[in-house]
């Protein structure tokens, strides 16, 4: 890794030399993805670093096409903007851009509990319970990044239950916005909180019940909109 590469990466921790993001049988385009998703959402990649194409191609270990289309991939979510002849630039955090993605990841959010509730098959609701209690296990014992990991990970097995791709599709790049400014606001004390918020939600959904899962997402929507309005009136 170049030495100018190491400076555009936020210093700290043991999270620098793990794998990103499981390879699977994912594409290539996927893998990178994932793991410069994971990267720009956890902070590894800063806001405002600028990056070279042969930088990045370094960081997710794969070639420069599947790279190419990740970044496309970014671009689209709002986490990296292109520089023509320049490089990649890791947006910035904006405290009005994470309001409005709650707003409106509230709204999808809500529409996808309540079709999971109805939708998803006997085992789907097992797992959903078990992905959550998972989270609860990593925040009682302080471990952020697996916690966050389990975040996505249930989002998906919610967003799978439901069966409703327009809306899934909608909401991937505003529940990646809210990662990463947990991670920017260092919400670490509200983990075991929001993991609480979680299980409730999974359980209502398990129930079966949409109104139930509905008023849970809202209401983990809103224990994170207060978080996210506390730490900004401390600044």
């Amino acid at each position: 890794m170049s030495g100018r590469f190491a400076t555009e990466m936020r210093g700290g921790g043991d999270d620098s030399s793990a794998p990103l993001a499981p390879a699977g049988t994912l594409s290539l385009s996927e893998i990178a993805y994932g793991r410069l998703e994971e990267a720009i959402v956890t902070l590894s990649l800063r806001p405002g670093a600028v990056l070279t194409e042969a930088q990045l191609i370094d960081l997710v270990g794969v070639g420069r096409t599947p790279v190419r289309e990740a970044l496309i991939r970014l671009a689209q979510q709002g986490l990296v903007e292109i520089l023509p002849r320049k490089g990649v630039a890791v947006t910035d955090i904006n405290a009005i851009d994470i309001m409005a993605a709650l707003d409106a990841r509230e709204v999808l959010e809500r529409l996808i509990a309540s079709d999971a509730a109805k939708r998803a098959s006997p085992r789907e609701r097992i797992a959903i319970v078990e992905k959550a209690k998972a989270m609860r296990a990593a925040a009682e014992a302080g471990d952020a990044n697996a916690y966050m990991r389990l975040d996505k990970e249930l989002d998906a097995a919610v967003a799978a239950a439901a069966r409703s791709p327009y809306a899934t599709r909608a909401v991937e790049p505003l529940q990646a916005l809210i990662r990463r400014a947990w991670y920017y606001f260092e919400r670490q004390d509200d983990l075991v909180p929001a993991a609480a918020h979680h299980a409730a939600f999974a359980q209502a959904l398990a129930t079966a019940d949409p109104e139930a899962a509905s008023a849970a997402s809202d209401a983990l929507m809103l224990h994170l909109r207060n978080g996210l309005l506390a730490t900004l009136g401390q600044d």
